[in-house]
């Protein structure tokens, strides 16, 4: 095929089923435009990262299989990294790739761990609406004692170094078939101290160029500083219009992929 495949996978940040004007008009479609490319966007709303790259590695490679010698870019938008997933065997996924994980976030306050070190509720239970299950008391019962152990035992640490052997791997697999990306945060990363896993994987991830750096690059941070209006303003999180998501395109994807000789 000699028009590009242009792929993309993400949260509600670079989902185009998030907000209504944003239908067909995220950054991925802009890019798609210039380069006269076809999109498919896997992204959606909670998504976490261990199911971004998770999901970005079935698709890739099928999609290599199904196309041997199409030039395939992947843009790749990565999340919060308190999001999590849990495996649920009656869960009917959304589509096959999915299978039974889904999303799970111990917490959507932000003074969570005063809270849950004073014993007090974190997970606002029937608030959760990704589960629906809040009226099976025995669910409730061990999903707000797994919710509140992961609480515990989170640590941004191991998040993030988890997620650098990830993308290490990832990338590895993109080159393996021929794939081309840019990996960037959605919202800037919580900048961490000195840690030999964390700096090893570091050094290593960064010698690549299609990776922005997490800690000091973010699409929500970008948006915010080019004072584009957020279409969801009730959102602390940041979600932004057609007009956002085209500068982006433009003035920061199109510029690396040049800059990085994918196009």
């Amino acid at each position: 095929m000699d028009f590009p495949l242009l792929y993309c996978n993400g949260s509600s940040f670079s989902s185009d089923n998030y907000h209504p004007t944003n239908n067909d008009a995220i950054y991925v479609n802009y890019v798609a435009n210039k380069l006269n490319g076809f999109v498919l966007n896997k992204s959606f709303p909670g998504n976490c990262n261990r199911s971004i790259i998770r999901t970005s590695v079935h698709d890739l490679i099928h999609q290599r299989q199904l196309n041997p010698n199409q030039k395939i870019i992947a843009i790749i938008g990565l999340t919060f990294e308190i999001w999590s997933e849990v495996w649920l065997e009656d869960n009917k996924p959304n589509s096959e790739e999915l299978s039974n994980f889904r999303t799970h976030s111990f917490t959507t306050l932000l003074d969570w761990r005063e809270r849950l070190l004073n014993k007090l509720d974190i997970l606002r239970f029937s608030s959760d609406k990704i589960f629906k299950k809040d009226k099976d008391p025995v669910f409730e019962k061990f999903y707000t004692k797994y919710s509140e152990g992961r609480a515990y035992f989170y640590s941004p640490y191991a998040e993030r170094i988890n997620l650098f052997c990830d993308l290490l791997m990832f990338t590895s697999m993109c080159k393996k078939y021929n794939i081309h990306y840019i990996i960037f945060q959605s919202s800037k990363s919580e900048k961490l101290k000195q840690e030999y896993l964390l700096d090893f994987f570091s050094k290593e991830l960064y010698k690549d160029d299609r990776i922005f750096n997490l800690d000091n690059f973010g699409f929500i941070n970008w948006c915010k500083e080019n004072n584009f209006e957020d279409v969801d303003p009730l959102n602390p999180m940041g979600h932004f219009g057609p007009d956002a998501h085209e500068a982006f395109a433009n003035t920061i994807l199109l510029h690396k992929l040049e800059e990085t000789k994918q196009i």
